[in-house]
């Protein structure tokens, strides 16, 4: 059986005029039809350089992602993404942003439908009563639900979250934890989520892959959750097998995640030379895009901005995701 996405071989290097930043090398991983996969390991070990990639908003240095049979060669419409910031269009109400989504795969013409399908999602976060809402007039929190509810209304192959739920308090967290396991079930969908929570791995994955340091990061080790769907959070951390399970999560962070690889063993770091820090406009570029709206961002953008060279936007590239 295909797997619903394959990342192979995945390798991302930066090259500067001093040294060639090697980020992630040699990652695979398989996901199945309808699994749910966490990524846990330290900041900055490269978790969201390899979703990135996956997203389509980076190219890999080394290997590629297969998504239902097809390489990854840019954003599409088959990756319903959410960000840790919910990336919504100030200027448009939640239903409108939602109804974004749902244009592009359905026929722009018919507005009716389109607009009972975002009030479909918006309801199904529990957002009805806010639909004409603007942004700035919702919660963290309720933000963040309506970019969740817009990546479902895009029906993708795969959904790819980037720790959508780490800026928002602990109450918040958890209902949305619990929303998305039940949109997943009742959606059936394939998702690939970064995470540094491993309560929150263990309560939404079927795996949890756990990286190791960089450079040159790549799977340390996986580890498969054992309890049955649907999964109750009183009923895990109630569960005999909960602490264990958890230890070795923590444990693998804490000592292994510098010596552990599955498939590829990390370089000795290189010595750096501190630098002062500076925020360029390649590099306001750079964050930009790895934290907005990624595919239609530049429909809506209303002061566009684009790097004078490829070699400056490379540099900025390197510097933002080291």
């Amino acid at each position: 059986m295909i797997p619903a996405l394959e990342i192979s071989q995945l390798g991302k290097s930066y090259g500067t005029d001093q040294r060639n930043a090697v980020i992630v090398k040699n990652f695979n991983l398989k996901i199945a039809d309808g699994e749910f996969v966490c990524i846990i390991g330290h900041s900055g070990c490269g978790k969201s350089t390899v979703l990135s990639i996956a997203m389509g908003l980076t190219d890999a240095t080394e290997g590629g992602v297969i998504i239902a049979g097809r390489e990854v060669s840019g954003p599409g419409l088959d990756r319903g993404v959410v960000f840790q910031s919910s990336a919504l269009l100030p200027w448009l109400t939640a239903r409108a942003n939602v109804m974004l989504a749902v244009e592009q795969v359905h026929d722009r013409s018919a507005t009716a439908a389109n607009r009972t399908l975002a009030e479909k999602y918006l309801a199904a976060v529990g957002l009805s009563d806010v639909a004409d809402s603007l942004p700035d007039q919702l919660s963290a929190g309720m933000r963040q639900r309506v970019g969740i509810a817009r990546a479902f209304a895009l029906d993708p192959k795969v959904l790819l979250l980037d720790e959508p739920f780490s800026l928002l308090d602990v109450v918040t967290r958890m209902e949305l934890q619990d929303q998305l396991l039940e949109l997943c079930k009742r959606e059936e969908k394939t998702v690939l989520m970064v995470t540094h929570d491993v309560d929150e791995a263990l309560l939404l994955a079927d795996r949890i892959v756990m990286m190791t340091n960089g450079p040159a990061a790549t799977v340390g080790e996986i580890l498969g959750v054992p309890f049955e769907r649907p999964r109750n959070r009183l009923a895990i951390l109630d569960d005999p097998r909960y602490p264990s399970l958890r230890n070795q999560l923590l444990s693998f962070l804490e000592e292994r995640a510098q010596s552990t690889a599955v498939s590829a063993t990390a370089p000795k770091p290189m010595a750096t030379q501190p630098t002062s820090i500076q925020v360029s406009a390649e590099e306001l570029f750079v964050i930009e895009k790895y934290s907005g709206f990624n595919r239609f961002r530049a429909r809506y953008r209303k002061c566009p901005y684009r790097p004078s060279g490829a070699a400056n936007l490379a540099r900025a590239e390197a510097k933002v995701l080291l």
